[in-house]
């Protein structure tokens, strides 16, 4: 609230109500602040007061200090921190005068886009240098200040934030074990056809275990080496079925099914049809 301890009275926000069809199917932020706070300005949010939303906030002058997943980091003038607010956390000024814009985002999968972000680009991003994304952030701000914001561009330009932040370009350094586990699903993209690609021949590929390779596949891929082959597979079948003449039994051998049969359950299983009723649907 702006009454909060640190808050000054320069600072503003902005609270807009969903209709329906914004809060079923869009992005939209119910909440957007502008504030110029003092030292003594901090804000957590604990176990019990967890919401079901993400929240972005931009640092415009001075320093914050951000504490989340047991981890305690600065944010700068030009860094963007992002958070889910199901989770604790605690950010507060570590300067003498601090300034920042802050949003709620909410939407269907807002949560699993946000945490794709920060298992890549961590929860304090170096913004600054992407007039993309400022430019985004300020548009998302300046929609708050209208007294009635045009939902379906707001949710375009959420959404194109979280796109542009998912799209930077990683600065850290990966290492060693992670770049064979992406050498394994390269292999994966370009070996799929091969009945001897299973769990156990890439993990000896890696030289790792089977247990730690499918642990460690799972945190750099978001996926399974099986859920991962399998959809390979499928794809290429999906091709195949739509620009090909070729008999779905030959299909099937082709992009690596054990016979016919396994082919036909697993493409039901993900599309909820046939492969034939697939080709038919997409001839």
């Amino acid at each position: 609230m702006l009454n909060d301890i640190g808050i000054l009275p320069d600072s503003m926000r902005f609270y807009h109500e969903p209709d329906a069809f914004t809060a079923a199917c869009l992005y939209y932020a119910p909440h957007v602040g502008i504030y110029h706070c003092n030292h003594q300005y901090s804000f957590a949010r604990t176990a019990e007061t967890c919401l079901d939303i993400c929240q972005a906030l931009i640092v415009d002058k001075g320093e914050m200090t951000v504490q989340y997943r047991g981890q305690e980091m600065q944010a700068y003038a030009g860094m963007l921190i992002l958070l889910d607010c199901r989770e604790p956390h605690c950010y507060f000024a570590s300067s003498e005068d601090i300034s920042f814009r802050w949003f709620h985002i909410v939407g269907k999968s807002v949560s699993e886009y946000v945490n794709s972000i920060i298992r890549t680009h961590g929860f304090v991003i170096q913004a600054a240098k992407s007039a993309d994304i400022a430019q985004c952030c300020a548009q998302i701000v300046a929609d708050a200040r209208e007294e009635q914001p045009n939902p379906h561009l707001v949710s375009v330009h959420l959404h194109t934030l979280l796109a542009q932040l998912a799209s930077l370009a990683s600065e850290s350094i990966k290492s060693d074990l992670e770049l064979s586990i992406q050498e394994s699903a390269k292999y994966i993209e370009t070996h799929f056809a091969d009945k001897e690609v299973n769990i156990p021949f890439l993990a000896n590929r890696a030289a790792l275990s089977t247990c730690y390779y499918l642990r460690k596949f799972k945190e750099y891929q978001s996926t399974t080496p099986h859920q991962y082959l399998q959809a390979v597979r499928l794809r290429a079948a999906k091709e195949q079925l739509t620009t090909t003449s070729r008999s779905i039994e030959d299909i099937g051998e082709a992009c690596g099914f054990c016979n016919t049969s396994h082919f036909v359950m697993s493409f039901r299983k993900s599309t909820g049809m046939t492969p034939l009723q697939f080709r038919i649907m997409w001839k």
